[in-house]
């Protein structure tokens, strides 16, 4: 199995400057086009980076393509053509993520054209964090435990993905969740994070449509694999976008709270 490099900062971890090394099994004289990419509702730029897996003895950071033609529109009739940065970077300038928007991504490189497309779905407002202290116990660090606070809408089919920082590191579990337990109800999940007092704790909530959520479901699961012999294989990691490249292009909305423990 191939192991290769994504700037995941793009889509799951929002931006962070983050990277996470996924498998995918890649025959050995194949070169995939790799495209990752992310428009949300808050202020840009967003960035979209093109780049094509190594050789297939080679692991790390795909390297960039720098001759890409990067075009993002949506189906309101916004498009813009995003400019060229370092290692096959491309960022927009004036591009303004809208809830309820469908946004576009076409990307053209060397005569092949790979399309993608993500729904910007709203997102419910995290309006509250409480603590709770628990002693340690075989299962449980000492510490106060957060729980957050959320009223999810109505509906089956809406799905959350999570970033947590503690004191402005963030955390590196990937944490995607939909709507079956908490649909139409409020939202209560625990953080399973030891916090300390004067702790600081900043959690963002990001909507996901469905592809989104199947791609960092599948990334969870690669996160805790460890080859033991009762793991199962985990899948390839799922892609939406089109002529056989990998990666992911999405669209999110993005709510914040930030909390500390007293």
């Amino acid at each position: 199995m191939k192991n290769i490099t994504l700037f995941l900062s793009l889509f799951m971890l929002a931006l962070t400057g983050c990277e996470q090394v996924i498998d995918y099994e890649l025959d050995e004289d194949t070169e995939k086009i790799v495209i990752e990419g992310l428009v949300t509702n808050q202020l840009g730029p967003y960035t979209v980076r093109v780049s094509k897996t190594l050789g297939y003895l080679q692991n790390g950071q795909t390297p960039g393509i720098s001759n890409a033609e990067v075009t993002i529109s949506d189906d309101k009739g916004n498009s813009e053509v995003l400019q060229a940065k370092e290692n096959g970077i491309y960022q927009t300038k004036d591009l303004i993520g809208t809830i309820g928007n469908i946004y576009f991504l076409k990307v053209k490189v060397n005569g092949q054209e790979y399309t993608s497309q993500s729904y910007l779905k709203p997102v419910t407002t995290l309006d509250s964090v409480t603590y709770k202290f628990k002693e340690k116990n075989a299962e449980t660090d000492e510490g106060y435990y957060a729980t957050i606070y959320f009223q999810e809408p109505k509906g089956k089919g809406d799905y959350y993905r999570f970033n947590i920082w503690v004191n402005e590191e963030q955390e590196d579990d990937i944490v995607a969740i939909d709507d079956e337990v908490y649909d139409g109800n409020y939202g209560d999940p625990e953080i399973d994070i030891a916090l300390q007092k004067g702790d600081k704790l900043r959690v963002e909530m990001l909507s996901l449509d469905r592809p989104g959520y199947d791609f960092l479901r599948v990334l969870g699961t690669m996160q805790y694999y460890t080859g033991g012999p009762f793991d199962a294989p985990p899948a390839n990691a799922p892609s939406n976008i089109s002529n056989g490249a990998i990666g992911y292009f999405g669209a999110s909305a993005a709510t914040v709270i930030n909390s500390t423990v007293e």
